[in-house]
């Protein structure tokens, strides 16, 4: 079914070539190309000589790197790092750039050496969206990626950041606004589809970044940068609260998993 959905956009996308082309262009020239944040992309506690009670990593693209903040540690990494170091020794690596597909992604993490981390947060999509990736070729690298986050890095959590609402993105025009909505929304249904089959694995729908009404509503939110698609400090402290809850939940679900587990075995082994 979802494949007759892209069938359906992609012929929608041929008859109105022309005019998307010509938006694409104008977003292009007119959109402000905002950098990455400076400040350090590996954040240590002073006790990190200690067992790591949190050991994460944030990978991804320009969002994930922070774009739309003014220093890392207002944006997502630094953000995640402020919260979790209360809790004790803490570590949080970013590893992002601006423009990374999922592919680039997965190529990334076959270069990095292998290290545990206990979650990852990844944030991917938009590029893929904006360069008309395959949708087959995106459920296969999100697939490929779980895998080794999961036995190259022995991440306990991985927690993939749901397609932003590109539908509601200020910078583009209607229609390539609406296509490029709808194409990201069929991304997500994807993820969820290759989500659903990896125990260790969830989506994170950042609810509050859902933003409605007009374009000038959307910007007065102040949820969004000045360049209008990416997240600004404000929003990135919405990401970050909401990453944290989720990761929270997903390691004390597998912690009960895995103390059930364990009795189960050390009942059968006493019989």
């Amino acid at each position: 079914m979802i494949y007759f959905k892209v069938l359906v956009l992609n012929l929608i996308i041929v008859l109105l070539l022309p005019v998307i082309l010509l938006q694409a262009l104008w977003v292009r020239k007119k959109t402000a190309v905002l950098p990455e944040p400076d400040g350090e992309r590996v954040l240590t506690s002073a006790d990190s000589k200690l067992l790591l009670t949190n050991n994460v990593l944030v990978i991804g693209d320009s969002a994930a790197a922070g774009v739309g903040a003014t220093t890392q540690m207002g944006a997502l990494t630094g953000l995640l790092y402020s919260n979790l170091v209360k809790h004790g020794p803490t570590r949080v690596t970013l590893n992002a750039k601006t423009g990374f597909k999922s592919e680039d992604v997965l190529n990334l993490l076959h270069e990095m050496p292998a290290e545990h981390f206990s979650s990852v947060l990844v944030s991917i999509g938009v590029n893929d969206v904006t360069k008309f990736v395959p949708l087959k070729r995106w459920r296969q690298n999100i697939d490929a990626m779980s895998t080794l986050l999961s036995d190259k890095f022995g991440c306990e959590t991985i927690l993939f950041t749901a397609l932003p609402p590109i539908h509601c993105f200020p910078a583009l025009p209607q229609p390539l606004r609406a296509l490029l909505g709808y194409r990201a929304w069929l991304l997500n249904q994807a993820l969820a589809d290759s989500v659903t089959d990896q125990a260790n694995a969830d989506i994170l729908y950042v609810s509050a970044l859902n933003v409605s009404g007009t374009m000038t509503d959307i910007q007065q939110s102040g949820l969004m940068a000045e360049d209008g698609f990416h997240p600004s400090t404000k929003g990135y402290e919405i990401w970050a609260h909401s990453a944290l809850e989720k990761l929270s939940t997903l390691y004390s679900t597998t912690m009960d998993t895995t103390k059930k587990v364990t009795a189960k075995t050390d009942v059968t082994a006493t019989k």
